[in-house]
């Protein structure tokens, strides 16, 4: 336990940075500390600026690092941690040197050297028994009712929840189950030193996710920098290729055109010519006016008329088709969606999903397994844990569900009160995903049952998480043997379908075990509201499958019978039904003959149906049950009537 405790310390102690215990601990305005010297080497590597190394943004000035604060908590933490010995006691003879050696006899004192050989040397004293200081017994309180009597509080009444002398113990505190104050203490430190662990496995989880968190920030910021950059690039390339090829296009199209107007036109000015020579010929002729001289004209100007008349309906007036370019209006568009476009959070549903659980007639299970359901589809099934205050059984198991979802899903159980089983088995989820579940489950004491066989985590990881979660005693197995497939029994889950809806059950003599019984209590005393007999005799019930059974009762509202009889069940199995009888008030019958009870067996219960009102008949012949423990049980029933 100190081990475990020292590395605690250690944690807290020492320096992220030089990795080492911290000198002159230096406070940032964020909180975070490290070694003064630390600081300045980080200012000279960061050009004169202090930037927090746990990436939160905040700056410090390298001319004001001389004004940050002293963490006087990891000081003080650092003093007590290489100075183990400062509370040494003081000798009670001389009252100034420190204490060296106890004396463990008639003195009961501390003593420095000198003193305790000026004592020591003589007489009887000199027989007393010298322990080292360091060895010094725990000073244990005398009882105020008997203190004349040396009466030691060596005690602890389970009951009262108070110590107690031996006297005590056996008058006033009689039939109270007790245990050592020494026992006691030892098992209030592991709990206080799991809860300690606890909470620093938390802050651990929430400081990597943190981490982890700003990494993915900074990666998704790269990554959607480099979206753009190159995207926009592309597009450009793209923009500006296409413009040298449009304007070549329009280029090419203006030459060639032109090429074909010009050469109309040089027929046109050929023709012209033509005209004009043959319109001077007409002019000279008619100048003379020699009848004869337009006679022999006559038909050259015809044959010309003619001839050009052919040519020039052959050269018909050029026509031309206006060339566009429609695609650049569609840019605008571009333009408009290029502007558009912005940083966005992912949008995802799944409608399918949303109504098959609106569909689902059984609020208190939600069977959504072997149907490839993804992360993304787990943001939607954690809102369901958030809304349904119903849901006791979720069945998840055969899909595509990674670290992502197991998130989500541990996100939802940190508030969820109503879960007691969640079933992971065989999918993608990995040792981050089971630390997200992990942290969920130390203030989560509501889940019972965690299957997570066939994902992908290994033993040892699954082990090392495992050792973070004591302060959860039924997750904290089931994570520890997380790979083992746990155990089934088709004969008896055949057997609970058809009496799902009956209000007599009878298994009696069909050799379950202790296993058979958590299949019992999970998917038939949680399931069937109705049942009200449940027959169990005549199998091979011992005290873990007690166990199982006596978790459900403590919830269960309408079973009235109980047959455990001619089982294997002992005083530890007694223990756990008489637990359940204390919060159950419908059971009226417990048939617990012919088992292995004893008289602590017998007391167990009898303290219970001192509180219990509804057992009416508890029957436990053929045990190994004493005087002792008939005495327990006579004593309760000067207090509840039972049969």
């Amino acid at each position: 336990m100190v081990s475990n405790l020292t590395a605690l310390v250690e944690n807290v102690i020492t320096c992220p940075i030089c990795l080492k215990h911290f000198d002159q601990p230096r406070m940032l305005p964020c909180s975070h500390t490290f070694c003064f010297q630390c600081i300045q080497q980080m200012v000279t590597d960061n050009h004169g600026v202090l930037e927090c190394p746990k990436r939160d943004g905040v700056k410090v000035e390298g001319n004001n690092i001389g004004d940050l604060p002293l963490n006087e908590t990891v000081r003080g933490l650092l003093q007590l941690f290489e100075n183990p010995n400062s509370n040494v006691p003081l000798c009670d003879r001389c009252g100034t040197n420190e204490a060296e050696h106890w004396c463990d006899s008639d003195c009961k004192h501390c003593f420095c050297t000198k003193c305790w050989d000026s004592i020591h040397e003589v007489g009887q004293y000199q027989h007393h028994k010298k322990l080292s200081v360091k060895d010094k017994p725990l000073e244990v309180p005398r009882c105020g009712e008997h203190n004349d009597e040396d009466q030691t509080l060596k005690y602890w009444c389970e009951l009262c929840s108070k110590e107690m002398c031996g006297n005590c113990q056996q008058f006033k505190h009689k039939d109270h189950k007790f245990v050592l104050v020494t026992e006691y203490v030892k098992s209030l430190g592991e709990k206080t030193e799991n809860g300690l662990q606890g909470v620093q496995s938390c802050v651990n989880y929430r400081s990597d996710r943190v981490d982890k968190l700003l990494t993915e920030i900074e990666e998704e910021s790269q990554d959607n920098q480099s979206k753009v950059t190159t995207t926009i690039a592309s597009i450009r390339q793209v923009i500006d290729e296409q413009e040298r090829v449009l304007l070549e296009s329009v280029r090419k199209t203006e030459k060639d055109e032109k090429k074909i107007v010009e050469d109309y036109k040089r027929l046109l000015q050929g023709e012209q010519q033509n005209l004009i020579e043959q319109i001077l010929k007409f002019v000279v002729v008619c100048h003379d006016k020699n009848p004869k001289k337009l006679l022999d004209a006559k038909k050259p100007f015809e044959d010309y008329i003619k001839a050009t008349d052919t040519k020039l309906l052959e050269l018909k007036p050029l026509t031309r088709t206006k060339k566009k370019l429609p695609g650049l209006d569609a840019l605008k568009n571009m333009e408009t969606q290029i502007r558009n476009i912005t940083l966005e959070a992912l949008k995802y549903d799944n409608e399918k999903l949303r109504q098959l659980i609106a569909n689902n007639t059984d609020k208190s299970m939600l069977n959504l397994s072997s149907s490839e359901w993804t992360d993304l589809d787990m943001e939607i099934v954690a809102e369901e844990l958030e809304i349904n205050k119903s849901l006791t059984k979720l069945r998840l198991f055969t899909n595509q569900i990674s670290d992502i979802g197991a998130q989500h899903l541990a996100d939802a159980l940190r508030t969820n009160t109503t879960l007691t089983d969640l079933e992971l088995h065989g999918n993608l989820i990995g040792t981050g995903g089971l630390e997200h579940l992990a942290d969920a489950l130390r203030t989560n004491k509501t889940l019972n049952i965690l299957t997570m066989y066939g994902n992908k985590v290994k033993d040892q990881e699954a082990g090392f998480i495992a050792d973070k979660l004591k302060t959860n005693e039924k997750i904290e197995p089931q994570i520890r043997k997380i790979n083992e497939i746990p155990y089934t029994n088709p004969k008896l889950t055949e057997m609970i379908t058809k009496n799902i809806n009956a209000t007599t059950v009878q298994f009696q003599s069909q050799n379950l075990n202790d296993q058979d019984m958590k299949i019992v209590a999970n998917e038939l005393l949680q399931v069937n509201k109705v049942v009200t007999t449940l027959c169990l005799n005549g199998n091979q019930i011992g005290d873990v499958g007690a166990q199982f059974l006596a978790d459900a009762l403590k919830v269960n509202t309408t079973l009235k019978e109980l047959y455990l009889n001619s089982n294997k069940i002992g005083d530890v199995g007694a223990e756990y039904l008489a637990t359940a009888l204390k919060t159950n008030q419908t059971l009226t019958r417990l048939d617990l003959y012919t088992n292995q009870i004893g008289d602590s067996g017998a007391q167990y219960l009898g303290e219970a149906l001192k509180t219990n009102k509804s057992v009416t008949l508890l029957q436990l012949q053929t045990n190994q049950i004493g005087d002792s423990g008939a005495q327990y049980l006579a004593d309760a029933l000067k207090v509840n009537k039972v049969s």
